[in-house]
């Protein structure tokens, strides 16, 4: 039950508290606390309590013992970045943490014989902060309930001034836990790694961050290190940002000694994104160069076979007719090796973007890679922001593949459009097009369906997109696509690469402003 007078209205009990100055003695006392103000605080337990409101790590407030806020005190929003106003009429046991409510409860009731409590309360991020509230015996009479001093202990007591300053300067991430495995505290840090407010997963499990796919592993190793001090596990795992990103962290456990009343566990932690960057480089490297190996140990082993035996042909006969199948054999080993050195070498990586006109490098990659018997056409331009290099070389692939699929049809030139598009940019042809059955295996290494190609031109395509963070997609013709007026919708082939605009992206990333 609430022990406050039950016969007057809210207002009527304010006035008959609140001075000529319109505040409560308990203001008047927090008032009266603060340095400089010249007025003694009184020995009472209104004063005491209140004069705690100087700080930033504490505040008081006036509870009934069914737990309803009846005062709350200044420095409320320092602690727990909520309003004064919004805790009023409040149940304060609704923003303990629920496994600490029984405890405060008791604190609270008129038969309590201990009236100091350690418990967690929420901020208004979600989060917990560790405070030590000292509930006043007796009822204070202006309020009808009692007053109540909250002091944080997450960071005055775990860690004392010259412990904290050191870790302010810190870059590593220092995170506390307790015995169940919460957070006790955590370094400033947080908020330049993770982006978190500092103290706002105070009280929660730091495991309901780790990426579900690491989730298991990490989980046992919290615990073991948990349950023994003498574990010490290193553990490298991804971990949700305030934005919902990933970050990979490498942490390193410590148990802390039994008598340390800070928490059980410490654990160091530190983003290495870039490092498994590195390394996710490194493996792709290594993948591309075996892939490499491989495919010359045997690709290439068929038409150095067929040289060999036209070679041989040819000095038995007398006939150098033959050598013409060795030419050929000669040019698709020459396109091999330079496609899947490209491949090897700069595998999935770009080189510093720049702008440029989409225009210009259609034309270079034109003049390089285009045919006789094919005609170009370069509808809407636009600017691009990209590895030029690679770019082209992703063009040519494109033309490459319709001028050697185009030995399909009879008769007629074959067309080619380039042409930027809402979405990015296209490259279509007027060709036979590619056989439904296939459009999902045209950017696998290896795969084609003419007998001189080297199945490694789409795939190069495909690298060179996702380099850029883009994507490529075969769509069956050009229908859904708008194109500039003037121009014949290509009923061919069609491959649509799917960009940002330059708003969509920071300054420094890849785009096509189509």
């Amino acid at each position: 039950m609430t022990l406050r007078p039950t016969d007057r209205s809210a207002g009527s009990r304010r006035d008959s508290v609140c001075g000529d100055d319109g505040r409560t003695p308990a203001e008047r006392s927090a008032a009266a606390a603060e340095p400089g103000s010249g007025s003694p605080a009184d020995d009472d337990g209104a004063s005491r309590a209140t004069a705690v409101d100087r700080g930033s790590d504490r505040f008081v407030a006036a509870v009934a013992v069914d737990g309803e806020v009846l005062f709350a005190g200044p420095a409320v929003p320092a602690v727990l970045g909520v309003e004064r106003e919004a805790l009023l009429g409040e149940d304060l046991l609704d923003h303990v943490h629920p496994n600490d409510r029984d405890p405060v409860s008791d604190a609270l009731s008129a038969l309590a014989t201990e009236r100091t409590v350690t418990h967690r309360l929420r901020r208004a991020s979600g989060g917990y902060v560790w405070v030590e509230s000292v509930v006043d015996e007796k009822l204070a009479p202006e309020f009808g309930g009692r007053v109540v001093t909250a002091r944080r202990v997450d960071v005055d007591r775990a860690f004392p001034e010259r412990y904290r300053q050191f870790l302010e300067y810190g870059t590593d991430l220092v995170t506390v836990v307790d015995a169940d495995g919460r957070v006790r505290y955590e370094s400033p840090s947080v908020e330049e790694v993770l982006g978190y407010e500092q103290g706002s997963t105070v009280g929660r499990s730091p495991l309901g961050y780790v990426h579900p796919d690491d989730r298991e592993r990490v989980t046992e190793r919290f615990y073991r290190a948990l349950a023994d001090p003498a574990a010490a596990p290193t553990m490298e795992y991804r971990y949700r940002t305030a934005g919902g990103d990933w970050v990979w962290l490498e942490s390193r456990t410590r148990s802390l000694p039994d008598d340390l009343a800070v928490g059980t566990l410490l654990i160091n932690s530190r983003d290495v994104s870039e490092r498994k960057a590195r390394e996710r480089r490194l493996t792709d490297r290594n993948e591309r160069l075996d892939r490499f190996a491989s495919i010359v140990s045997h690709d290439l082993r068929n038409p150095l076979s067929v040289i060999r035996a036209s070679m041989e042909m040819a000095r038995l006969k007398e006939d150098t007719a033959p050598l013409a199948r060795g030419e050929r054999a000669v040019d698709r080993i020459d396109r091999l090796v330079s496609e899947l050195l490209t491949l090897a070498r700069q595998g999935s990586g770009i080189d510093e973007p720049t702008e440029f006109d989409l225009n210009g490098v259609v034309r270079e990659a034109w003049a390089t890679a285009g045919s006789d018997d094919a005609t170009l056409v370069v509808g809407a331009d636009a600017r691009v922001h990209a590895d030029r290099g690679r770019l082209r070389q992703a063009l040519e692939n494109l033309f490459r593949n319709a001028v050697e699929h185009a030995c399909e049809t009879d008769g007629g030139d074959l067309t080619i459009v380039v042409s930027a598009t809402d979405e990015g940019l296209l490259v279509a042809d007027d060709g036979p097009g590619i056989e439904p059955a296939h459009r999902e295996e045209v950017f696998e290494p290896g795969f084609t369906t003419c007998d001189d190609g080297t199945g490694y031109g789409l795939d190069i395509v495909r690298e060179v997109v996702e380099a850029h963070g883009w994507t490529v997609e075969l769509r069956p013709g050009a229908s859904d696509v708008e194109l500039p007026s003037g121009i014949s919708r290509p009923g061919g082939a069609c491959f649509v690469v799917a960009a940002p605009g330059p708003d969509a992206v920071a300054a420094t990333e890849p785009w096509i402003d189509g």
